[in-house]
């Protein structure tokens, strides 16, 4: 099967290279049924990053007055940090069709710097040095840790790269994901999270941007997911119009050998999601 649809996909309101119409024209080129932007939500900090309350409006608003000429479905979500304050969530969730629940940082002032575990590796490495005695582990825990808590209280719709904290694990050998250790510790958390009631993604972001050759999660997490009844997405956390469709076909093939039957997709209508036969 061909997957016709993303949920994370980023644009020039936030970190994204291309303004929202461009996304909305590679999608439909691409034969999309659906489209769902995830801006990065306001969260009072990191500006670089993230949307200023003035930006998100200006973001949703956009977004759905392409939508409404566009030749397919558009949603206008929002990718929320779990560090974000509590009243600016509650803002989020009634500005957005969707919210797609994500950890980024593990500290927001580490000698006056915010440490995200996909920001600075010279800064991650100097944290995990300082902070974690050098432990690749701890950073994984205290990671692990901040995501699940968030989840659990937030409750998105969508859970987001849940284990981003491998990105620099080959690259940077910040940390030893194939370990027994990690890997009891990552399904734990993933355990420990199902409660959220969110849909899981598949997230080929990494892969588009040259950081790995596998999706997040790991197939030993989308396989305990799936044991546990849990639902799961695909998306490229596009930040590329180019890449919108970035190693779908991997992302469905792994979702196949883990034992999905079905997948979900943003829907073409009121419905949020649709299931998909894989």
């Amino acid at each position: 099967m061909r997957f016709l649809s993303n949920a994370h996909t980023h644009s020039t309101f936030c970190d994204g290279k291309n303004p929202p119409e461009e996304m909305i024209r590679a999608a439909e080129r691409l034969g999309f049924v659906s489209l769902g932007f995830s801006g990065h939500a306001c969260q009072g900090f990191d500006w670089e990053y993230s949307m200023t309350a003035e930006t998100q409006k200006a973001y949703l608003e956009t977004v759905r007055t392409l939508g409404r000429t566009a030749k397919l479905r558009v949603w206008a979500g929002l990718e929320q940090d779990t560090a974000a304050p509590e009243a600016l969530k509650a803002e989020n969730r009634r500005m957005a069709d969707y919210v797609i629940g994500s950890a980024h940082y593990v500290s927001l002032d580490f000698h006056g710097r915010t440490v995200a575990v996909d920001g600075d590796p010279a800064l991650l490495r100097q944290y995990v040095h300082e902070e974690c005695g050098g432990d690749g582990l701890e950073l994984a825990r205290r990671y692990f840790d901040v995501h699940v808590s968030g989840l659990l209280r937030d409750r998105p719709d969508v859970i987001g790269h849940f284990d981003l904290v491998r990105k620099y694990a080959l690259s940077e050998e910040i940390l030893d994901e194939n370990s027994a250790e990690y890997r009891r510790l990552a399904l734990d958390a993933l355990e420990k999270a199902f409660p959220c009631g969110g849909v899981l993604e598949v997230n080929t972001g990494a892969i588009a941007r040259g950081y790995r050759d596998d999706p997040y999660p790991t197939a030993e997490l989308l396989a305990a997911w799936r044991e546990m009844g849990g639902r799961a997405t695909i998306t490229s956390d596009c930040h590329d119009a180019a890449k919108l469709d970035c190693a779908f076909e991997r992302a469905v093939e792994l979702l196949r050998q883990t034992g999905y039957r079905t997948v979900l997709r943003l829907g073409t209508g009121e419905e949020r999601w649709q299931e998909e036969k894989l």
